[in-house]
């Protein structure tokens, strides 16, 4: 049994508020958010505590609804150092218990326990427990554990025992104990998918994990397989340690106008990211394979959602591609408010023997054209024909050196 696969989901309960409740210990027992200013698009709740939960109060919630709702809620503003150096010192656990660990964002990771668990005492649980202790120790902070054969069961349980919880949801169990919830409550279905789901008559996720191949691609495209395999507690995705932090990344990111879910309102934004970032790869003559779509929902949670290409490239329409797809099958299918892309995973330019599609010399011509007529007259000077009539603003774009998983605080959730 020491053997068989054991995934572990560490998530900090109420991360940010927790972290000023480290601090201060005093604001334990009050009702209390994180939030920024009310004036600008930021004035909302980035995490409650859990007093404050108990008055309504959850996170994306307006700020001005937040007090209506509790006249005594201490309004602490976010401090983005603080939660990194939490975060660190959290993170810096995680190896003392599994060599492999892979971060998902600032305040959860998963742990690749296979073999090593029963060192801590007959079952997994054991395991979990001092992981919570040594986390407390180490930074003042309680974090539940999901525990499974698999990364999506471990993520979808640790939770459903919110604070300081442990659960353990082993693949057979999933029938008993998954299937009856609301299809709401499956990792990745948001309010958006909730609506389409119950509009077909889904309603638990038993019934999504009971749907044939062919309603589930005529209703929700591609997706929907995926969803299926989750409801049905199938995931093979191993455990990665992340890349490490002095690999290099070309990207750009833009806050969009307007929050967008179809994959038609987002490819415009998407071409013109590809079409940036292809032009500085060439810039900096790098060619890569891994490409990465960051994405911020309405709700200001920041995920990425990444894929390898067959070949490396520096070219727009292989990059432009690549994104669609990675929209099209994100996990999470909420509106986004925030899209970048990024380029990782380099090789060396002998090792490019092909586009995905169409002739290289032909797209290498084309690029180079495009490069000189930028270089004499400006970046604005020539692109897409595409986008002429909707070309985002990417001021925000940048060089980067940061991995995914190790960027800014993203989400107030735990």
């Amino acid at each position: 049994m020491a053997s068989d696969p054991v995934v572990f989901h560490c998530d900090a309960d109420a991360f940010f508020a927790a972290c000023h409740i480290a601090e201060d210990p005093g604001l334990a027992t009050v009702p209390m958010v994180v939030a920024g200013s009310p004036s600008d698009r930021r004035g909302v709740v980035l995490t409650a505590s859990y007093p404050a939960r108990a008055f309504g109060v959850r996170t994306a919630m307006p700020l001005g609804r937040a007090l209506a709702l509790c006249p005594s809620l201490v309004v602490v503003p976010p401090a983005p150092a603080l939660y990194r150096q939490r975060s660190r010192q959290m993170r810096a656990v995680f190896p003392t218990f599994s060599p492999l660990v892979e971060p998902l964002s600032i305040d959860e990771a998963w742990l690749d326990m296979t073999g090593g668990w029963h060192l801590w005492g007959p079952d997994p649980t054991h395991a979990a427990r001092a992981l919570q202790q040594a986390v407390q120790a180490a930074c003042g902070l309680t974090v539940s554990v999901g525990v499974s054969a698999n990364k999506m069961l471990a993520k979808q349980v640790s939770d459903w025992s919110k604070p300081a919880g442990i659960t353990v949801l082993w693949p057979d169990e999933v029938p008993v104990r998954l299937w009856p919830r609301p299809v709401a409550d499956l990792y990745g279905v948001g309010p958006k998918l909730t609506e389409r789901l119950h509009h077909y008559g889904i309603e638990t996720v038993g019934q999504l994990a009971a749907l044939d191949d062919r309603r589930l691609v005529a209703w929700l495209g591609q997706i929907g397989l995926s969803l299926r395999a989750r409801a049905r507690g199938h995931d093979a995705a191993p455990v990665m340690r992340p890349m490490p932090t002095d690999t290099r990344s070309v990207g750009a990111e833009t806050t969009l106008a307007q929050d967008v879910a179809r994959a038609s309102d987002a490819r415009p934004v998407l071409l013109a990211l590809a079409d940036h970032v292809s032009s500085r790869l060439r810039a900096a003559g790098l060619l890569g394979r891994t490409v990465a779509l960051k994405y911020k929902t309405h709700r200001f949670v920041s995920h990425t959602h990444q894929m390898q290409l067959a070949a490396a490239t520096c070219y727009t329409d292989p990059l432009y591609r690549a994104a669609v797809r990675l929209f099209e099958t994100r996990p999470h299918q909420d509106p986004v408010r925030l899209l970048g892309l990024t380029v990782s995973g380099w090789e060396a330019p002998s090792l490019q023997t092909r586009l995905d599609e169409g002739d290289a010399p032909q797209e290498e011509a084309r690029a180079k054209a495009i490069d000189a007529i930028r270089q004499r007259f400006g970046a604005g000077a020539i692109g897409p024909a595409r986008l002429l009539a909707h070309a985002p603003d990417l001021g925000g774009s940048s060089f980067e050196r940061d991995h995914a998983s190790q960027g800014p605080p993203d989400r107030g959730a735990g």
